[in-house]
């Protein structure tokens, strides 16, 4: 029989290809451009002139549904396309209690998603035909060439969707087990505060709400292994449909992966945020602690995580809900096993391999007139936080970036606000009335994605500075460097006043703690691309020396005053660590060397004209910076390099404490990169000073020879 063509009949339900997505029509699937869908015409066809040649193929082996409609019962029987268009039909999406029809017994439960080639660039096969088929005028019903192959070329072909295995199934129950109790799960994420998240001030806190009202009956004191199993089966029956990357509407982007059809990327997000909690030392955890009702600790919850991870990647070819929750995972990562960690470096790498794959990195507005919507400022936040850590752990191991700025082409997030975003398309249409030519709000009020706005840029400029420090075959030049100055100048001008960083804010009451955090790691990003600025400028021969010490002393100042003042900011204990290695160590490796210099060098002024940091003022930041390394715990992950970098500050201060202050006079020539190899009176020291080498200071520590320096300094 041959197949039906969607046209010759006057109406039916929306067509879907076996793996779940929209049918397109014949000329913009042989074409791989995307198609509206729209019956009996689509518009691309229509604004082409190509009506005479749109038309719907069905065969028998794709399924026809109606719209997505949650928390309706679903019918699992195959349908054929002629019983699918006859009046009264519906198919709907299954209710909780129904989800047991597709179950272990039933084939509708895939084991390895519909493979797809994912995104494909200028430089890919698909853009030379879909250019040459451009120049094709095919009449209808005919193709040139073989007629089984025609139009095929990157189409993956169908695939059996087989049933969930026991195995899978219990390793379903497993995670399900770990979930909290309602009254846990939901403190547990109140307690998270950071002005970095993208997620839960969006939908995290409705997603998780809606998740205890879906399947909270089952999610009680007494679980059961049926109940249990009716929210797996679920899951992974939600997991295995597409999930709409370009839907407009912010409720039914939200439905998508909330409520009925929650997902298994969506739960893995969700067990973030309890983790997340669970590694601070916090009332509210020791409180959890001492209930011998909660069972699951931090371990627990990454198991879950990475469950989450593993049966997402089998059921979907990925998403940015997924691309998320490896970014989490990483991070996650880097506080229990460290920055430089091989499990660390892989989750990141997945990372950035599943964006490029989806093309997140490629998404360029549509022309001058870009209308936002939930989803692309969503992909775009996405991708701007990924672009950031990227920055991070480059600059902090001195490992090259996996993320180019030349190869991302997705524009910074709009500053606009999460209530925009998920308002009406009024209150949208306002909003971007207020933002400027370069998407900045005229009001210089901070929005949700203002923070990482103003990072994304600055994480650009660091990109540059890493390329030219670990580059090879790059010719950069003092001017170079300082026009990448005078750049940063520029842009942290531009920002929006209340991002702009005071040295009184740490005692401004009027500020609640995430402006002041937000100011502060942004000041703190911007000193450090100062730094390597500077460093890079005295390796090319430019006096930058003054210009470095006086940037050192000021990004240790501001690191310090995150511990001193801890009291103002109690919810970023997590990140104290983090702090401490990346900013604190670095400068106070070149503080260091200030001081074992034969002089005081007061004629070193720094271009700003104000006056530089004194001996007595070094000292003092030193051993604060000491104190902030003791306070690290011994189980931290970087502990051991605080230590090491201790070690170092304790002697040079030892040093320098028990000699007389030299006079002033010609400065000594002391190269600033090099390893130091200072003799520090008659003891030998068997552990670098280059520990505090910032391009490349994580070498590993050699164990001391002499016991009397080990017992002299006691970790």
């Amino acid at each position: 029989m041959p197949p039906q063509r969607a046209s010759d009949r006057p109406s039916r339900p929306a067509l879907r290809r076996p793996n779940g997505r929209p049918q397109a029509c014949e000329p913009c699937r042989k074409r791989k451009v995307a198609c509206d869908n729209n019956q009996p015409i689509c518009r691309r066809c229509q604004k082409a002139a190509r009506s005479i040649h749109c038309e719907y193929i069905v065969d028998s082996r794709m399924s026809i549904r109606t719209p997505f409609s949650p928390g309706q019962p679903i019918s699992t029987t195959p349908t054929s396309a002629s019983s699918a268009s006859s009046p009264g039909h519906q198919i709907q999406e299954p209710s909780t209690s129904d989800v047991g029809n597709i179950g272990p017994t039933a084939d509708s439960l895939p084991r390895y998603p519909f493979i797809e080639t994912g995104y494909l660039g200028p430089t890919s096969f698909c853009d030379i035909y879909e250019k040459a088929q451009e120049n094709l005028s095919i009449p209808r019903g005919r193709s040139s060439g073989n007629s089984s192959n025609a139009g095929q070329v990157g189409t993956a072909p169908s695939v059996k969707l087989p049933e969930l295995s026991p195995r899978t199934l219990e390793r379903c129950l497993a995670v399900l087990r770990k979930v909290p109790r309602r009254d846990e799960g939901e403190r547990l994420c109140n307690a998270y505060s950071n002005p970095n998240e993208i997620w839960l001030g969006l939908v995290g806190h409705r997603v998780r709400d809606s998740f205890y009202d879906t399947f909270g009956q089952d999610l009680g004191d007494d679980r059961t292994d049926a109940g249990l199993g009716e929210i797996a089966k679920r899951l992974c029956y939600n997991t295995s449909r597409p999930l709409r990357e370009d839907e407009k509407d912010p409720e039914q982007w939200v439905r998508q992966f909330s409520g009925p059809s929650l997902r298994w990327e969506t739960m893995g997000i969700i067990f973030f945020y309890w983790a997340n909690c669970t590694y601070q030392s916090t009332p509210l955890y020791a409180e959890l602690l001492r209930n011998p009702q909660h069972k699951s600790d931090v371990t627990d919850y990454l198991e879950a995580i990475d469950f989450c991870i593993e049966i997402s990647k089998s059921l979907t070819n990925g998403n940015s809900l997924l691309v998320f929750l490896l970014l989490r995972r990483g991070l996650l990562e880097s506080m229990k096993s460290g920055d430089t960690s091989p499990l660390m470096w892989k989750l990141h790498g997945d990372t950035v391999s599943l964006l490029t794959f989806l093309g997140l990195h490629a998404c360029a507005p549509d022309g001058p007139k870009y209308a936002p919507t939930i989803c692309s400022e969503w992909k775009r936040r996405v991708c701007a936080f990924v672009f950031i850590v990227d920055k991070l752990l480059a600059s902090f191991t001195g490992r090259p970036p996996a993320f180019s700025r030349r190869y991302m082409l997705t524009p910074l997030p709009l500053d606009l606000d999460n209530d925009v975003l998920l308002g009406d398309n009024a209150s949208l249409s306002e909003a971007m009335q207020q933002l400027n030519a370069t998407g900045w709000n005229k009001n210089g009020v901070m929005t949700s994605s203002t923070i990482y706005r103003a990072r994304t840029a600055i994480a650009f400029l660091k990109d540059e500075l890493l390329e030219i420090a670990m580059g090879h075959g790059l010719e950069r030049t003092v001017e170079t460097l300082l026009d990448i100055l005078r750049r940063e100048s520029d842009m942290m001008a531009a920002l929006p006043a209340g991002l702009h960083y005071k040295h009184g804010d740490m005692l401004d009451p009027c500020l609640g703690p995430t402006i002041v955090y937000s100011r502060f790691l942004v000041h703190l990003e911007h000193l450090h691309n100062l730094f390597f600025t500077h460093r890079l400028l005295i390796q090319r021969g430019y006096d930058s020396q003054a210009d470095l010490v006086a940037v050192s002393f000021e990004m240790l100042s501001v690191t310090l005053l995150s511990w001193t003042h801890l009291d103002r900011l109690p919810r970023i204990a997590i990140d104290m660590e983090w702090l401490v290695m990346a900013y604190a160590a670095p400068s106070g490796g070149i503080l260091c060397q200030e001081l074992l210099k034969q002089t005081t060098a007061p004629d070193m002024v720094p271009t700003s004209r104000k006056p530089g940091p004194t001996r007595f003022a070094i000292i003092e930041k030193l051993f604060l910076l000491i104190g902030f390394l003791d306070w690290v715990s011994p189980n931290a992950p970087n502990s051991d390099l605080c230590r090491s970098c201790k070690r170092v500050i304790r002697l040079v201060l030892e040093k320098v404490t028990q000699e007389t202050p030299p006079a002033g006079g010609a400065p000594q020539a002391v190269p600033v990169f090099e390893p130091w190899k200072w003799d520090l009176g008659d003891t030998s020291l068997d552990f670098e000073f280059d520990l505090l080498d910032t391009f490349e200071w994580l070498r590993p520590e050699l164990p001391p020879i002499q016991g009397h320096v080990d017992q002299s300094l006691p970790d």
